[in-house]
């Protein structure tokens, strides 16, 4: 597969306008919809942060590379971690997976923080290479002595996936088990250059969530439509 600039910027021209109208129909709608509305939005700046980088790359710009890689990595490896368990946790219903997604939510916010604002601290620990027309972000963490990098990304996909698995609301999780078939797919085919082939796939999957909204606001539109009928 072949990634480039016009490919994550077409993308995020698909996504943040569906985005938009997501928000907007959370928001006149049902709002415990909102966290799940913004996904999509949140996706396509970031692909458009990695349009930038691949921008910066190809023109030699240090500035471009800067934002792009930086601006990516602060979803990737940081608001992703806790936004999708906190999304999973607004639209949860039982009591018990409720608390549970937010342990999620605070384990993920505490982790992706370990992970993301040393980049910023130490310019050092991030290097940005293309490999096979992907890009492959290369960090040092402040587990790499003692942690091995095999079990930081079980915990970083656990943190992701588990609340959306166990979630009893059928929208969360079949968006579950959408992002589970595209990490086993980056994993086996794109492992060389994972956290962008995921995120990719991810944000490409962030259309079923615009689709959920879709249907929120047809139903409604539905309801009102009867309810007139009634009334005449």
């Amino acid at each position: 597969m072949c990634f480039s600039a016009s490919v994550s910027f077409i993308l995020s021209a698909v996504l943040i306008p569906r985005g938009i109208y997501c928000i907007k129909t959370a928001i006149a709608k049902n709002i415990e919809y909102l966290p799940m509305a913004c996904s999509p939005l949140a996706f396509g700046i970031q692909q458009g942060l990695e349009g930038i980088l691949w921008l910066g790359i190809g023109a030699g710009n240090p500035n471009f590379v800067a934002i792009g890689s930086l601006g990516f990595l602060f979803f990737s490896h940081w608001f992703w971690l806790f936004w999708i368990p906190f999304l999973a946790f607004v639209l949860e219903r039982d009591r018990v997976l409720k608390n549970i997604s937010l342990l999620f939510v605070i384990v993920g916010l505490l982790y992706g923080a370990s992970l993301y604002f040393l980049l910023l601290i130490h310019e050092n620990w991030l290097s940005i290479q293309t490999i096979h027309h992907s890009i492959d972000y290369q960090t040092r963490l402040i587990f790499d002595p003692f942690v091995s990098r095999e079990l930081v990304r079980l915990l970083y996909a656990s943190l992701i996936l588990l609340p959306l698995l166990i979630s009893s609301h059928q929208s969360v999780k079949v968006f579950g088990f959408l992002i589970l078939l595209s990490v086993i797919v980056a994993v086996l085919r794109f492992y060389y250059a994972f956290i962008s082939v995921w995120c990719f796939f991810a944000a490409l999957l962030s259309l079923y969530l615009a689709y959920v909204m879709y249907r929120i606001d047809a139903i409604a539109m539905s309801s009102c439509y009867k309810a007139s009928e009634l009334n005449l």
